[in-house]
């Protein structure tokens, strides 16, 4: 039976990420849990701007398609490792936002403490090392930083934010390419400063105490 309240979420999350420019055309995929055995997942070859509730597909926790008419996102194994890594998540997002594209042609990465937000949302994000699209590399290559945080770049290619619902896994998209965007701006006018270790330790007091975010992060000290 299909959970019909959840695939129009599916429907409505692949809409946001068009509008906003952080996928294009047929790119990125997400998933996200029906319960601990089934997953709704994007279809291959289809804008996620355009689709529908019968685009959806589900399938089971090794791949198989259950319901759907359309084959699964090719990257669907990188999907599956995140599951498999952290049984607590529920929710993963593949997306190619340009900004942070933009940071990793460049040889710059979200490694650094620039701004407030971040320190406290995202700590530092991690680049995984190149990987060929829809190749079991590209879950190989998180495997070094998945444990320790829900947010992670990949090399010229793109970006992988988990959560406990599609909406968090979607918001921590958003912070990332907004501090992308951010750190863009100030090296075209000069040199970055950098938060200092106080300034660190005084942010994640407050994340713990005042915000109680508890997602794991990679942090800076």
């Amino acid at each position: 039976m299909i959970n019909w309240a959840l695939a129009k979420e599916m429907v409505a999350v692949g809409r946001r990420l068009y509008e906003r420019g952080l996928i294009v055309a047929t790119e990125g995929n997400y998933s996200m849990r029906i319960d601990n055995y089934r997953l709704f997942a994007t279809p291959k070859g289809f804008s996620k701007g355009e689709l529908s509730v019968d685009d959806i597909v589900s399938i089971d926790m090794n791949g198989n398609r259950l319901t759907g008419k359309h084959d699964v996102s090719s990257e669907i194994a990188l999907h599956l490792e995140v599951y498999r890594q952290r049984p607590e998540v529920q929710a993963v997002i593949h997306a190619h936002p340009p900004y942070c594209i933009a940071l990793m042609m460049a040889g710059e990465s979200l490694d650094k403490p620039l701004l407030a937000e971040s320190v406290i949302m995202l700590g530092k994000v991690p680049t995984a090392k190149f990987a060929l699209p829809s190749t079991p590399e590209v879950s190989q290559s998180i495997l070094p930083y998945i444990r320790r945080t829900d947010c992670i770049l990949l090399d010229c290619h793109g970006s992988l934010t988990v959560g406990s619902s599609l909406k968090e896994a979607l918001d921590k998209l958003e912070l990332m390419e907004h501090a992308a965007k951010s750190y863009l701006a100030a090296l075209r006018i000069g040199p970055v400063k950098e938060l200092s270790k106080e300034k660190i330790e005084a942010l994640m007091e407050l994340r713990e105490k005042r915000y109680k975010i508890n997602w794991p992060i990679i942090p800076f000290y």
